[in-house]
């Protein structure tokens, strides 16, 4: 039990209320706007205008919630409330999805340095969005925080469910420390970095 009559106690009471409530918000995220009673939704693979579906079962479960666009719901990107905690046993797929995404990458990345210090990867992962593959089949999108000797990499996940398969998904990006459009990974390797996760 915490005792709040100790000074540390009502540090970490305030710790634990703040983290409650970063919680809350980053929940809702984007649903600033009332549920409708039918949401209908399209896949990636149509696009934001293809062909739409019934897609209410998700967001009455609170699984996901809506992004807004333009006053309504996105039809093509929502939020999972609380995505997937990628945990020890998760490891060695993510570091298998890192060397097969470097593959291609040029110049070329020394994998090698991978496969030697075999990384725990598994706290360098951050949510990104969701969307439908196909009618009922959401999947949702993370990105890999990847550091190898000194380059820096923004690697694509998608995971399809909870129990589903994990893979590289679109085109890796490295980070460039001056580059302003990349400022926002960049300050999330430093957030990293800052917490011993390298």
């Amino acid at each position: 039990m915490i005792k709040l009559s100790h000074p540390k106690g009502i540090l970490i009471a305030g710790l634990i209320a703040v983290g409650l409530a970063a919680t809350y918000l980053y929940a809702g995220q984007g649903s600033s706007i009332a549920v409708p009673d039918t949401v209908m939704m399209t896949s990636r693979e149509k696009g934001p205008i293809g062909p739409r579906f019934d897609a209410t079962k998700w967001f009455r479960s609170g699984m996901y919630v809506p992004q807004e666009l333009d006053g309504q719901i996105n039809p093509y990107i929502m939020t999972r409330s609380e995505p997937f905690v990628f945990k020890a046993k998760d490891n060695v797929f993510l570091v298998q999805e890192a060397l097969e995404a470097l593959k291609d990458v040029q110049p070329e990345v020394n994998t090698q340095l991978i496969w030697d210090t075999w990384p725990v990867l598994t706290r360098r992962v951050r949510y990104e969005s969701s969307f439908f593959l196909a009618p009922d089949k959401p999947a949702d999108l993370y990105n890999l925080y990847l550091q190898v000797s000194y380059r820096r990499f923004v690697i694509p996940l998608r995971l399809e469910g909870d129990e589903g398969e994990l893979k590289f998904d679109g085109d890796v990006t490295e980070v460039n420390r001056v580059d302003a459009l990349e400022e926002e990974h960049t300050q999330i390797f430093e957030e990293m970095d800052d917490a011993g996760t390298r």
